[in-house]
């Protein structure tokens, strides 16, 4: 498919040449040998049918372009207001480049409860980190709530060798989301609390919040204290389902927030002591949503996500569209933006930028970016490669005859991206990653 200029061509190059990067295509493969990029058999790979349900809610490629999934098999769905429920297995899986299975957690995140790996983050000196959520015990000896959060770390290098593990939550329901590791001591968390509903009643909505944590000890969770938290408050249901931290210490958090006079998506900035500067509202949609923030190297923020309607100006294409804007973080105003999407509906799950500044945005849609080919179910992946020149270099979309859910994309040093998620068909939901093809 060659490289084509879309209506939002202008848009876009003004937003995107912030990004850095060369514009160019893929980057050399390390060392000249195209066998250490990702290259994967098949294009979807599913997580089998009988372990029960499954998701995978995460996936990082590191540095030897192996490729990192954190999820939950074994699980149960469609029973309880709060999943997975049953007896449901967290994971950590590594795979080679070409897709050879390297490592399995195990039992590691695996109480009599239910239990699910959300989100992982790699140091530049190797340690892996892990959040995810319990309604069992894996470390310390008691749960606090219906699920409480865990950090986990180990080696990335010998994950086989043992890993540490601190366990903290309250009587609220914690659902961690986003995982960012500055150093092998600094952690930052950003989610939210799911409804809480103690026994046949609401007692609290859904309510965002972010947490900055320490290791005591270097590249060990097991040491881990609280620095700081925030939680919303909200008298609504808010979701924060993004997380970023400036070089300056200063942490973003975005997300939803669903009814109410502050509805729509939202962007939060809070100092270096989880305090609130500025909260931006930018859509005045329940299900809009902020799903991706990055700091950029000229001091602004790169923000993504899911609009219902014209995005600041934008023009509106389906029942919700994909916005792209860069925002200043001295108050949170929109610097420019642009929207795209099909005359279906798009919900942006992630997106990832290489190192040659491409963009990669990532999720889920009931149109077709390729050419008015119907979608393969009730909702197809989508993944959109846009150069920093505003030209959109190539869309894939794949999709099984159920309902697909878009989670994680990650992108290797070849320029390769991976995407991880779930497919859903007659009440079953299976694990899948997805390398697209022709890359």
């Amino acid at each position: 498919m060659k490289p084509r200029r879309s209506a939002l061509t202008a848009a876009l190059l003004s937003l995107l040449n912030a990004c850095g990067g060369g514009g160019g295509g893929a980057a050399t493969p390390p060392g000249g040998n195209p066998q250490v990029c990702v290259a994967l058999p098949a294009e979807a790979t599913m997580h089998p049918a009988d372990a029960g349900a499954s998701e995978w809610n995460d996936v990082l490629v590191d540095g030897s372009n192996r490729i990192w999934l954190a999820g939950y098999d074994r699980g149960v769905i469609g029973q309880t207001s709060l999943e997975p429920a049953g007896n449901a297995r967290g994971m950590v899986r590594m795979l080679s480049n070409t897709g050879d299975l390297q490592f399995d957690s195990g039992s590691r995140f695996d109480s009599p409860g239910a239990d699910t790996v959300e989100a992982l983050a790699l140091t530049a000196s190797g340690t892996l980190y892990a959040v995810g959520r319990t309604t069992g015990v894996l470390a310390g000896t008691a749960n606090r709530g219906q699920f409480d959060a865990f950090v986990a770390s180990t080696d990335a290098r010998s994950p086989s060798g043992g890993w540490g593990v601190t366990q903290f939550g309250d009587e609220f329901p914690q659902h961690p989301r986003r995982l960012v590791a500055t150093s092998d001591s600094d952690l930052y968390i950003g989610g939210y609390n799911d409804d809480y509903i103690p026994t046949n009643y609401v007692a609290a909505w859904a309510d965002s919040f972010a947490y900055r944590l320490r290791a005591g000890r270097p590249g060990d969770a097991s040491s881990i204290a609280t620095v700081w938290s925030h939680r919303s408050n909200s008298d609504e249901q808010d979701y924060a389902s993004s997380l970023a931290v400036a070089p300056d210490g200063s942490t973003f958090i975005g997300g939803v927030v669903t009814s109410g006079s502050n509805r729509g998506a939202f962007v939060r900035k809070l100092d270096t002591n989880g305090t609130t500067v500025w909260t931006a509202r930018y859509t005045t949609s329940g299900v809009d949503n902020v799903a991706f923030l990055k700091p950029l190297s000229d001091g602004s923020v790169l923000m993504l996500g899911t609009v219902m309607g014209s995005f600041r100006g934008g023009v509106s294409i389906g029942n919700t569209d994909v916005f792209v804007a860069r925002i200043n973080p001295l108050d949170g105003a929109v610097i420019t933006s642009a929207q795209l999407g099909t005359i279906g509906a798009e919900w942006l799950t992630d997106a990832k930028l290489d190192s040659q500044g491409n963009l990669f945005l990532f999720g889920e849609t009931t149109g077709s970016f390729l050419g008015g080919k119907a979608p393969a179910g009730a909702s197809d992946l989508f993944l959109l490669k846009v150069r920093n020149d505003g030209t959109v270099l190539r869309a894939w979309q794949w999709g099984t005859a159920g309902d697909e859910r878009g989670a994680s994309v990650a992108v290797d040093s070849c320029g390769r991206a991976v995407a991880a998620g779930s497919s859903t068909k007659d009440g079953q939901r299976q694990a899948v990653l997805w390398y697209p093809q022709g890359q």
